[in-house]
């Protein structure tokens, strides 16, 4: 290959080609040319940018917690869909926006709180009391360092104090909420009969002419999409390490250990409680000095023998320790303010610190137990730090083959079968699988566009190496395809049957509904149009519009029906799902009345308050994507 390049630059023609060839280097970069340098933006707008990396982040976090909640009952194909992903952006502009306006609004998250919040996350805690070993180890098992879980965490902070200011912003006025309660306490007297399509459908055969007629007729429905397999090749660390000796030096050992000293360091840890006098976002001078003049006499209190628990019980304005006794269990500096944890691990035992300033209040803080550090033994950790070198050899390793993977993949574009030899790598086959995804490698999308891209789909080339995750590498190449095509009669027969006989009952409802109503506005009693026809009246007792044990949608529409001014019945029809449909008459409306001050009236006015606060909140955030003037580039989804 390089010889015939070098053939070819010579003369003007080949300098002209240098150049196109070079000048991309030259700007920018070699690892720029191969991987792309420039952030691309799946969203733009004000106050909005979101990159392929950050979507492609939401999405897999987003698949796993799917995954997670439903198992083996959700459908793979759903979570590389097109709905899924929009659904997935319109999530992530939506918290853009949001946390962009509170922070532009002055919310602040403060760092005692957060600190606060995460110590006391229940899979953190170790005996009662916050580990951060653990902590490390659950964020590093989900790929997460501290740093992206606090970010987390403070958006959601963030988001929780918008969310939680335009839900106490709702109001109702007390007009309406008599309005409801009237209506609420209503009961409406009704007897009805279900039409339901099983009791209407034909008995007898479908005629073959009838079946091909309904084939003809809908001949897309029975199109079979076009199918492709696949063979393909996997990079990552994983396969890199199978193929290296597995080998590791005393002296490698011994520098892995050193390197990653502090992931073997347990922190010291202090048994801390305290008394705090909450205090302001931003504070008065005045009040500080107040709170400090508080804890100052309090402090004074315990140095002469009152107790110190008993004190932060009575007095402290932290609702999460002070019915403890001030206890904050075990922590480390780390989880501390940098101020308050300084001061706090210059404390000495027992002692009772002077008052200091936190960001969310004044404190009096006491040290009554004290955890040193301690350092987990090279031997205790040999096999760990074996893992630690060989992952890290892959990875270096990875940097290099990810090229030469590249390289085999273009060199040889009608089969993965020369780059697995290269690197030593094993050839997959997939199952079946059309636009809309599969199983296994065919469940992830970019394999999916990728595969389908029109030269890879026509079997001409392999896919250029496709990044999973955030470090593997999949080279794949059609080895079978399936074009779309009429599925045969023979298969869709008992589909076609079923949808005729469908069809037929939904008809014969439809006209029975039609001359029950026509009755019934005549006056004939239900009862007695029930009795002709063959079906079944159900006459439930005056019920409520939410009544447990009858279908909702029957209830919505009879007490949608409008009341006859003379008092005789009025018939309507409805929905009930599956093809069922409901025909009623209303006999009779009963006032309602609940009082003002009963337990019902005070929870139907919180019911319409909170309705009224998540139609506000829906109405900020359309006024926050109308004033960002979203521009969504679909081709990066």
């Amino acid at each position: 290959m390089l010889n015939a390049l070098r053939e070819k630059t010579q003369g003007l023609m080949g300098a002209a080609l240098l150049v196109i060839l070079v000048v991309p280097f030259v700007l920018w970069g070699v690892s720029s040319y191969f991987g792309g340098a420039s952030q691309v933006y799946v969203a733009r707008g004000h106050g909005l940018r979101i990159t392929q990396a950050e979507f492609a982040e939401a999405l897999a976090h987003q698949r796993v917690a799917l995954e997670h909640a439903f198992g083996k009952n959700l459908n793979p194909a759903a979570l590389s869909g097109g709905k899924f992903k929009k659904a997935v952006l319109q999530g992530l502009i939506n918290k853009t926006l949001l946390i962009h306006s509170a922070i532009k609004a002055g919310y602040v998250t403060n760092p005692d709180e957060l600190a606060f919040e995460i110590r006391h996350i229940p899979a953190f805690r170790v005996h009662g009391h916050f580990s951060a070993q653990r902590y490390r180890e659950l964020l590093a098992a989900q790929g997460l360092t501290v740093a992206g879980f606090e970010r987390r965490v403070r958006d959601l902070t963030l988001l929780n104090q918008v969310k939680a200011g335009l839900l106490m912003s709702a109001f109702v006025p007390q007009q309406v909420v008599a309005h409801a309660a009237r209506l609420l306490g209503q009961k409406r007297a009704f007897s009805y009969v279900v039409l339901a399509p099983r009791a209407f459908a034909p008995r007898g055969p479908v005629s073959g002419a009838r079946i091909a007629r309904y084939y003809a007729k809908h001949a897309q429905a029975f199109r079979l999409p076009q199918e492709v397999r696949i063979a393909y090749v996997v990079l990552s660390p994983h396969a890199v390490m199978r193929t290296m000796p597995h080998k590791v030096g005393m002296a490698a050992l011994r520098r892995a250990y050193q390197a990653h000293i502090a992931q073997f360091t347990n922190p010291e840890q202090r048994l801390v409680r305290h008394i705090m006098i909450a205090l302001a976002p931003h504070p008065t001078a005045k009040a500080v000095a107040e709170a400090k003049a508080r804890l100052a006499a309090l402090r004074a209190q315990i140095l002469h023998g009152a107790s110190f628990a008993a004190l932060a019980r009575r007095y402290s304005q932290d609702p999460a320790s002070a019915a403890q006794g001030g206890n904050l269990g075990f922590v480390t500096e780390g989880d501390l303010s940098k101020p308050v944890g300084q001061a706090v691990f210059a404390l000495p035992l027992h002692q009772v610190s002077a008052p200091i300033v936190g960001r969310s209040g004044v404190h009096l803080f006491e040290v009554t137990a004290v955890r040193p550090a301690t350092v987990i033994p090279f031997a205790k950790v040999r096999a760990a730090l074996k893992q630690l070198v060989l992952k890290e050899r892959a990875r270096r390793r990875m940097y290099h083959l990810s090229e030469r993977l590249r390289n085999a993949a273009f060199e040889h574009p009608h089969s993965v079968a020369p780059a697995a030899r290269r690197l030593r790598l094993t050839v997959h086959e997939s199952g079946w699988f059309a636009r809309t995804g599969g199983a296994g490698i065919a469940a992830l999308p970019q394999v999916v566009k990728a595969v389908f891209a029109p030269k890879v789909l026509a079997g001409r080339r392999n896919t250029h190496a496709i990044t999973v995750g955030t470090d593997a590498l999949v080279v794949a190449h059609v080895i079978g395809r399936k074009a779309g095509r009429a599925e045969p009669l023979a298969t869709a027969r008992p589909v076609i049957v079923r949808d005729i006989r469908a069809a037929i009952a939904r008809r014969r409802v439809k006209a029975r509904e039609a001359l029950l109503v026509k009755e019934l506005r005549k006056g004939a009693p239900l009862a007695t149009l029930a009795r002709q026809m063959h079906l079944v009246v159900a006459a439930p007792a005056p019920a409520e519009a939410v009544t447990p044990g009858l279908p909702q949608a029957l209830l919505k529409a009879v007490f949608r029906t409008p009341p006859s001014a003379a008092g005789h019945p009025v018939p309507g029809t409805v929905a009930l799902g599956q093809g069922q449909r409901a025909v009623f008459v209303v006999r009779q409306v009963i006032p309602g009345a609940v009082k003002p001050t009963s337990a019902r009236y005070i929870q139907l006015e919180r019911s319409l308050i909170g309705d009224s606060g998540v139609a506000t909140y829906l109405a900020y955030m359309e006024s926050l994507r109308a004033r960002a003037h979203i521009h969504i580039n679909a081709q990066a989804l």
